[in-house]
């Protein structure tokens, strides 16, 4: 489970905005999409939507696997993890709502990294006791320590210490293809995904690789960048025309990262917040 523990150590663990299904899969799929290793012109939302209209991704036990498939076969396993208190109503199989969503983006040499990876996953669900201990968990902390104690036991290590040991692991090479186990992986879902609606900020702090944000923007285009890294945030305030930028919607590169725009908010007086997500840009 390397890519899920990745996620972990690069903060890409949100509490999703709400508990809709297109709602919380918009807000991973920009993740997706600002990968810098993700190929020019993929576009993972419009790919998840597809997907979920074709094949809901809902394995059961409270978790979902959406995926967006590379073009390309180089590259590495990435992950997005979102996780929902109250469950999201998933159209899931076996009818129970979701709490876990594992976002992936997956190259073509990883196809059975990736299998093997949601059969290691699957099995902790069932060996943990099922989703009760996540769905009650108080915060994004807790819920991590309890991904990380999945994650041990999948791979045969336990306790503190050998968790500790784990989040120190160079991990940026996947593990060999191996037989996996069989399990759902999909089950007919008609229904289509609506636009994606604003949404709030998620609570965490400022990561190495993602940051999430919001800017407030008051006539005529004063911008107040509020984030976790106030360093990052005084640079962003300085960059030209961020006003502008932020109101297109489209991704740019400002401050040494990729900036998303997940959704605004209009206020009285010409007021606006934007929600956003920056990545370290490439390079």
């Amino acid at each position: 489970m390397r890519s899920i523990l990745n996620a972990l150590q690069d903060g890409r663990l949100f509490e999703l905005p709400d508990n809709g299904k297109p709602r919380s899969l918009t807000f991973l799929a920009r993740i997706l999409d600002a990968n810098p290793e993700i190929e020019v012109g993929t576009d993972a939302i419009e790919e998840i939507q597809q997907r979920e209209e074709e094949c809901n991704t809902g394995i059961g036990l409270g978790v979902a696997v959406p995926h967006v498939r590379a073009k390309r076969e180089e590259g590495e396993l990435f992950c997005a993890i979102g996780w929902s208190a109250q469950g999201i109503d998933y159209g899931a199989t076996d009818g129970q709502h979701v709490h876990l969503v594992f976002m992936y983006y997956i190259p073509g040499a990883q196809k059975n990294v990736y299998l093997k990876e949601i059969s290691s996953l699957f099995k902790a669900v069932r060996k943990s006791g099922g989703m009760d201990s996540i769905a009650h968990a108080p915060d994004l902390n807790t819920v991590r320590n309890l991904l990380l104690d999945w994650i041990g036991q999948s791979s045969g290590n336990t306790g503190p210490e050998a968790v500790a040991r784990m989040i120190k692991l160079d991990l940026k090479q996947g593990p060999a293809p191996s037989p996996i186990a069989e399990i759902p992986v999909c089950a007919p879902a008609p229904q289509p995904l609506a636009p994606a609606a604003p949404a709030p900020v998620p609570p965490g702090a400022a990561m190495a690789s993602v940051i999430v944000f919001s800017v407030l923007v008051a006539p005529p285009s004063t911008a107040l960048v509020l984030s976790h890294d106030p360093a990052w945030g005084t640079a962003l305030e300085k960059e030209p025309d961020l006003a502008a930028r932020l109101a297109s919607g489209q991704p740019f590169t400002a401050a040494g990262r990729q900036v998303h725009v997940t959704g605004s908010a209009h206020y009285a007086g010409g007021r606006m917040q934007h929600y956003c997500v920056a990545v370290l840009a490439a390079g």
